[in-house]
């Protein structure tokens, strides 16, 4: 386990206490507890939470417990708040850090209506290697505490706080006032996570009109559990880029993030702060480069004062306060206190839907009362905060689930080409489904079926393949009658190379020999010589031991706009979800129905389901708890060529392939200049892409590396330019490769 060493100065934090003020009433006076608690800390006018002393048996160690006052004594309103440890500089630094921490958890439980008021367990360490700490005596030593409570106190993990430490605590308190996710499938740090990503789409949805991130880059501040899960969604949300930043530069290695050292220096348009509280000094507010938008995030106060918050107001930086952003694990911990059946038994995913979707609304409607203007956000809290009277948010768990459920014919898992038709074909017939793509679009960039260029043909090695191309083609033609787009074009492929036996892609001899039987037009060039001599561009095949086959019927699929033709085609009887991901699949649920879940909490009932997830199959599966397939899965690439617009329509499109094994002269696909792929953003791309398996089979997603091999990009670079004769087609020569975002 790693501790995270923090020395707060006390100074700052009383300074984010009084900034803040509260709803609660401060009392005057404080019930006695007996002998268990020595009151360090007595409420007054301007503060009106209360800090106790516990008793602690061990040496160095002490343990304080800030209570707001309305929930001091109290079962109807009980404290909640987790158990922190840290090397405070002072007594007194703790002691203020269970203050601010007990109000602002007050904050996060008014916001939501839990049915808490704000709590918090500070342990002061004079220890500096935090493990020297005796846990389970410590554990004890609160359950004595919480005891003395009588159900007045709850609490559970954070900082430095463990599951282990939570399992001391549960057995001490005989598995009473422990909300800490205890048997149960739901993580309290995935909750906390879920409110961070549901308040990033609210505020950007009532700023921009979207909850669209793809043009967002983000710096997510703190790699521990909460930041890294935090992290992870943006990726899989399609934000344009995630950049992460930890004080334990292994923490940052997360899949499709970019790490950075200095995240205060470092221009984004979204900051995330999930790290340690009150780091947001004056400045760094002042000092952030220019271009931040927003702030949101997971960290508890990240403010060190009033001074540095105004400082964002006034550069026009939307923040939404942790109250919402944060409460991710008290509203988890709102159901495990109004429902504790519900919540041990829950799939996780609801919760975290649920957790995401009032998250979302809450900051969304902040920043539409601030009227979109980060001086009046403070201002307008009132107008998003309940009313404390009212059954806890937590009891509106169930209905949001039943809300959140949905009935079809047959349930889509895949949005690609083999998904999009099965949606258009049932949708023929009359019979409503559910198309689920976990990608922020249909046939996303990291899919097969993303791009303008999936090839067609009828020359095939086997004859049942051609057979089968003959009839879809067929249905292809009717498909563009009727969605009246054009999703086919016919270009002519030129197959060859140096032909040694079979391949997965089949061999020059073995199509010449199906095309000739099935009658197929098609032209054979016996030789490199006679390649060269056809194809002026293809001069380097002169004098080798090539040949090849020409269909001038082939052509390729604009696969990208056939996905979307197609949802379109099929959007009254389907119903299309993006951005939702299968986590759970029972293929026998109650009456024979399919039941799955999604990663956004929704639950669908279905007669049939359909997996056309391509290489993530698997994952499919094994939510479903079904036996895995035998899956081979390539990691292929091919690098995007950028060129002048002059040129673009004269280059063609190359692929090269081989056979698993042994040593070959390679054979390639070659699309002429009519297939050059699409123009993006303005920019005209052609591709040249290495078709075979650059790295060991993989049997899952897991470990695929969408940057690709630079070693591959490279050779695909020089064969290129050899391959090809350039200046014979086009007066420019340079090609640029583009970046890791723009490799297929």
């Amino acid at each position: 386990m790693k501790f995270l060493p923090i020395a707060l100065s006390c100074l700052s934090v009383w300074s984010a206490v009084d900034a803040f003020s509260s709803n609660a009433s401060p009392l005057a006076s404080f019930p006695s507890l007996g002998d268990v608690f020595k009151i360090v800390k007595e409420p007054c006018d301007k503060c009106s939470a209360v800090v106790i002393e516990a008793d602690v048996g061990q040496d160095g160690v002490s343990m304080y417990i800030g209570i707001d006052s309305d929930s001091y004594g109290h079962t109807s309103r009980p404290g909640n708040g987790g158990i922190r440890l840290l090397n405070y500089k002072t007594t007194e630094c703790a002691i203020a850090d269970a203050v601010r921490l007990a109000k602002g958890m007050t904050r996060k439980h008014d916001m939501f209506r839990t049915g808490f008021s704000g709590a918090k367990v500070v342990v002061k360490s004079d220890h500096e290697d935090l493990s020297a700490i005796q846990r389970k005596e410590l554990m004890d030593d609160l359950a004595t505490a919480l005891h003395a409570f009588e159900g007045g106190m709850y609490t559970g993990c954070d900082l430095n706080t463990s599951d282990r430490d939570m399992d001391f605590l549960v057995e001490a308190t005989e598995e009473k006032y422990v909300l800490a996710g205890r048997n149960s499938r739901v993580d309290t740090n995935v909750a906390t996570a879920s409110s961070v990503i549901g308040s990033i789409l609210g505020t950007v949805k009532a700023m921009t009109g979207s909850r669209d991130l793809k043009e967002l880059t983000f710096t997510v501040q703190g790699c521990g559990k909460v930041g890294s899960s935090v992290a992870k969604q943006l990726v899989r949300l399609g934000a344009k880029n995630v950049q992460v930043c930890d004080i334990f530069p292994e923490a940052t290695k997360i899949e499709g993030c970019t790490p950075i050292s200095d995240w205060a220096n470092t221009p984004c348009d979204f900051l995330v702060p999930c790290a340690n509280s009150l780091a947001i000094t004056k400045e760094v507010a002042a000092g952030f480069p220019e271009g931040i938008k927003y702030c949101v995030g997971a960290t508890n106060s990240p403010f060190a004062n009033e001074k540095a918050r105004k400082i964002f107001d006034d550069r026009g930086i939307m923040h939404i306060p942790e109250s919402i952003s944060s409460a991710g694990a008290i509203l988890a911990d709102s159901v495990e206190w109004s429902n504790l059946k519900l919540y041990q038994n829950v799939e996780p995913s609801k919760m975290y839907g649920w957790i995401r979707d009032i998250s979302m609304n809450k900051a969304a409607n902040l920043a539409l009362h601030a009227d979109k203007e980060p001086q009046h956000v403070s201002s307008n809290l009132s107008n998003v905060i309940p009313n404390r009277d009212g059954e806890p948010v937590g009891k509106d768990f169930e209905t949001w689930i039943e809300d959140n459920s949905s009935k079809t014919d047959t349930l889509i898992i895949g949005g690609g080409l083999a998904g999009t038709a099965t949606a258009f074909s049932l949708a023929e017939k009359g019979i409503k489904s559910t198309l689920l793509e976990q990608g922020s679009t249909l046939a996303p960039a990291t899919a097969s079926s993303n791009g303008d260029s999936r090839m067609y043909r009828k020359m095939y090695s086997s004859e049942f393949f051609s057979k089968m191309q003959s009839a879809a083609l067929n249905r292809w033609a009717d498909v563009e009658k009727k969605t009246g787009s054009s999703l086919l074009q016919q270009n002519g492929l030129l197959f060859y190379g140096e032909d040694t036996g079979e391949t997965v892609e089949g061999s020059v001899m073995g199509d010449k020999e199906v095309m000739d039987r099935l009658g197929l037009p098609h032209k054979f060039y016996a030789t490199g010589d006679d390649i060269a001599d056809a194809y002026p561009a293809l001069a380097s095949c002169r004098g080798k031991p090539y040949s090849g086959v020409c269909e001038d019927t082939a052509g390729h699929i604009r696969a990208s706009k056939a996905c979307n033709a197609m949802a379109q085609a099929a959007s009254d009887k389907c119903d299309v979800k993006l951005n939702n991901k299968i986590v759970a699949l029972n293929t026998q649920g109650e009456g024979g129905k399919v039941i799955a879940v999604t990663e956004n909490g929704e639950t669908i009932q279905a007669d049939n389901c359909v997996i056309a997830a391509g290489p993530w199959t698997n994952d499919v599966l094994e939510a479903a708890g079904l036996p895995r397939l035998a899956l081979d899965i390539w990691q292929v690439q091919w690098g995007h060529y950028e060129v002048s617009e002059q040129v673009a329509g004269t280059i063609p499109q190359a692929f090269h392939f081989r056979k698993e094994s042994g040593i070959d002269g390679g054979l390639y696909y070659v699309f002429p200049s009519s297939a050059t792929e699409s123009i993006q953003n303005g920019r005209h791309y052609v591709k040249v892409g290495v078709d075979f398996p650059t790295g060991a089979a993989m049997p899952d997603m897991t470990a695929f590396n969408y940057q690709g091999s630079e070693e591959v990009l490279t050779s695909a670079h020089r064969w290129q330019e050899i391959q090809f004769t350039l200046l014979a087609l086009h007066n420019d020569k340079r090609f640029i490769l583009c970046d890791g975002q723009d490799r297929r």
